[in-house]
């Protein structure tokens, strides 16, 4: 009786593989769209798209960039075989010379129009059963139209077109069971993509589009931008307690409001110029902006018009200042009381109400400036 039988060991060498090549290539003609039905109709080609990481948006020219691969596959009915007619080999790898293969485009590509992948080392895998499969890489530099509203807590829609681009309109790309493969992806350290699809495209079958929502990481603009800013909004309000004889009040409502003009400079280097919608930050800044002028203004003409003028108010405008007098204390004075109301007096009440105005607009543009971001 016998125990065991070795089991028969088929290997595989050059001789056979030069053997397969020379009968799947003899009579074959990559110029030839290989249409499986007589008379040719029309050729699926099944299109995956492998994300490896957004490198860079450049959020004023609009532009994206990314590493990426399309995975493609499609029947050749010309190059099947047997595996047992050859060691039981079930693929065999050639480049792209040897075979078919389609030209895709990138109709949003931001440099040039050609065939994606045509710099692409990447080689052909052919399978005994006739299909192929070729997953040419390439960095993705496609058009991007950046909408600012929301800046810096926007979020982009990008598209990225893929078109055969045939004579033939014989040439279908339909997205595949896993039409999007983010496996290898490198996270960007300014980018999330929240979330993608891919579907046909406008042009109908000829054409897949790639679309990709990507959300901006805003904890770097926030500390550098917005938080100096909203510091710089909440002082500036204090230069109506700086007494009017130290003579640093309009020099320190200038450094305030120079300092606007430099975060609103900073803000618009990442703002595209024709931006529409407009970014809500850039009109925060113009506001606050306009209001630390305000503020400044007010400032000059209380110092020089009333504050210099120790003269006793008369008129209309004493009987105003008595009546907010008489309400500004505590004890209960008669309308027979003579009180005498001078410019500085003036001067004061205007610092008080100026200053508490200011807090409450300052405080009223940050709360609002907030809760449009968060709608």
């Amino acid at each position: 009786m016998i125990l065991s039988l070795p089991k028969e060991t088929v290997c595989q060498n050059l001789t056979d593989y030069k053997k397969l090549y020379n009968d799947l290539f003899d009579d074959y003609n990559p110029e030839l769209i290989p249409f499986d039905n007589v008379p040719a109709s029309f050729k699926w080609i099944y299109f995956s798209f492998l994300n490896l990481g957004i490198n860079h948006y450049d959020e004023v020219d609009g532009i994206s960039s990314l590493t990426s691969s399309t995975w493609l596959t499609w029947l050749d009915s010309s190059l099947r075989w047997k595996p047992t007619d050859y060691k039981n080999i079930t693929h065999i790898t050639v480049s792209t010379d040897k075979v078919w293969f389609p030209k895709i485009v990138l109709l949003s590509d931001a440099h040039k129009l050609e065939p994606f992948g045509s710099t692409s080392l990447s080689k052909v895998r052919i399978y005994h059963n006739g299909y192929v499969e070729w997953s040419p890489s390439d960095v993705i530099n496609s058009k991007c139209a950046a909408n600012m509203r929301k800046f810096p807590f926007d979020e982009q829609q990008c598209s990225l077109i893929f078109f055969v681009w045939e004579p033939s309109w014989q040439i279908y790309l339909k997205p595949s069971s896993v039409p999007y493969i983010n496996k290898y992806e490198t996270r960007s350290p300014d980018w999330i993509i929240q979330s993608w699809e891919v579907q046909n495209y406008k042009y109908g079958n000829v054409s897949v589009a790639v679309m990709l929502n990507i959300k901006c990481e805003p904890l770097y603009y926030n500390i550098v931008v917005f938080t100096p800013k909203a510091v710089l909004a909440l002082l500036n309000p204090l230069v109506f307690l700086l007494p009017h004889n130290s003579g640093e009040r309009i020099s320190y409502g200038m450094t305030v409001l120079l300092s606007f003009v430099i975060f609103l400079t900073l803000a618009s280097d990442k703002i595209p110029a024709t931006s529409n919608p407009i970014s809500f930050l850039i009109v925060f800044i113009v506001l606050v902006f306009i209001a630390s002028a305000v503020i400044l203004l007010f400032n000059i003409i209380n110092c020089y018009c009333f504050h210099k003028n120790d003269k006793e108010i008369k008129g209309w405008l004493k009987r105003i200042a008595k009546i907010l007098y008489r309400k500004g204390r505590k004890e209960k004075v008669s309308a027979f009381d003579e009180i005498t109301i001078s410019y500085k007096d003036v001067a004061l009440g205007l610092d008080k109400f100026c200053f508490v105005m200011s807090y409450i607009l300052m405080f009223s543009l940050i709360t609002v400036y907030f809760v449009i971001l968060l709608l």
